[in-house]
């Protein structure tokens, strides 16, 4: 992708944290400093120096010398490695659309164990089920519980029994069962990359087996705590959780 774009988006990730940040530094003017980042976040040439400018001048009141230097990329570890390979526009649209549906959260931050970036794997990967996306990735109001939750996966709304494939070649490193995920296994990928998938009707693998691309792996079912036959898909890189739909849409 250009690397403009890029930027755009690192920065509206940046401001989302920023906000955040803001609230834990400057308690006495939280709402001025959070509506500054905010009008900086709906400017279409996303102007980080003038947010700067208004954080700063927000730590003047609260009788504390501060030095305010923000690179968004940085902010959130997601600085480009050299020779990393430019993103289609499908999937900058795809992040632009979650930065903005993740806009009413900037309250709660970004977890610890999540990225909001997209660092495409080398290795080819496919859809693990052509369906309906009922629940995305991020903060959702949760179906069951009526809280606001971080969703660390995307939900794919399907037909009980319908085929589930695995989203890349690797080991099965876990088949196992609970009360939350139901019948779910986990595969291990190429350079840190892994898969879960959950609420199986059924599970065709074992722990060990190598599994290849678009492999039958398991059937779709309503195991677990579920309102209805879904899988619940998940992607993690290196132990931080990954946005699936941006991979979607790299497909």
């Amino acid at each position: 992708m250009k690397r403009a774009k890029r930027a755009t988006i690192y920065v509206a990730a940046g401001l989302f944290v920023a906000a955040a940040a803001a609230k834990l530094l400057f308690p006495a003017r939280t709402s001025e400093t959070i509506r500054t980042v905010e009008k900086s976040f709906h400017r279409a040439d996303y102007k980080t120096e003038e947010t700067v400018a208004g954080v700063t001048e927000a730590a003047d009141d609260a009788a504390m010398p501060v030095t305010v230097t923000i690179n968004a990329a940085e902010f959130l570890g997601l600085t480009e490695p050299a020779g990393t390979e430019e993103l289609s526009p499908a999937v900058e649209e795809a992040m632009a659309a979650f930065m903005e549906e993740q806009q009413p959260f900037v309250d709660l931050g970004v977890p610890a164990n999540v990225s909001y970036d997209a660092p495409m794997p080398k290795f080819s990967f496919v859809q693990p089920l052509s369906a309906r996306v009922s629940s995305e990735f991020g903060y959702r109001l949760h179906p069951i519980d009526n809280e606001t939750k971080f969703h660390y996966g995307m939900d794919l709304a399907a037909n009980s029994g319908d085929d589930i494939v695995c989203f890349a070649s690797g080991t099965v490193t876990e088949v196992g069962e609970n009360g939350t995920s139901g019948k779910f296994l986990r595969v291990e990928h190429e350079d840190g990359y892994a898969t879960m998938y959950a609420h199986c009707s059924q599970i065709y693998v074992e722990e060990g087996q190598k599994v290849n691309a678009g492999e039958k792996i398991a059937l779709v079912g309503a195991t677990g705590k579920v309102t209805g036959p879904n899988l619940h898909f998940e992607l993690t890189h290196d132990g931080v959780y990954l946005n699936p739909a941006f991979y979607m849409a790299a497909i």
